[in-house]
């Protein structure tokens, strides 16, 4: 893979990125089907949905069909193989309930593979920071930096 290949392809997987969170949101769940191999496997906290059909069928259930939220996703790092076969990718992500509450914040860990000239979904795990009530507990140098920024 030359380094035009390799920026190409890195585009090409920040889009198909922006487009799950984009079609998710959207519930555009024909469109938002076409992004995963047909072995693909979606992972949170542990709990494995294997195949294209069955993680479509947890993904699409999540929300009922009346119910929004959005996606916020960080730039992704997404890391090509030297083959240009396959790639990793690493995004932060906050989800928006219709409550405009952080309801998930999360990175999502993703491997991809190309298959006919695109690139799918492989595998993604959901890595949850997990909630934890009351302040951070900062040093008093960073509430100092810091605390104007942040809710009181």
């Amino acid at each position: 893979m030359d380094a035009l290949e390799r920026l190409v392809a890195i585009q090409e997987i920040r889009d198909q990125i922006a487009r799950y969170a984009i079609w998710f949101d959207d519930k555009n769940w024909e469109a938002f089907a076409g992004l995963w191999a047909d072995d693909a496997v979606f992972e949170v906290d542990g709990v494995a949905f294997a195949g294209r059909t069955a993680l479509l069928e947890f993904l699409t259930s999540c929300l009922p069909s009346d119910y929004s939220g959005k996606h916020m996703n960080s730039p992704p790092l997404v890391e090509p193989d030297a083959e240009g076969g396959r790639a990793r990718a690493r995004t932060d992500v906050v989800w928006v309930s219709q409550d405009f509450e952080n309801r998930i914040v999360a990175r999502y860990d993703d491997r991809f593979v190309r298959i006919d000239g695109r690139w799918l979904f492989e595998r993604r795990t959901e890595v949850v920071v997990p909630f934890i009530a009351g302040d951070p507990p900062m040093s008093e140098t960073a509430l100092h930096v810091s605390g104007s920024t942040m809710r009181p």
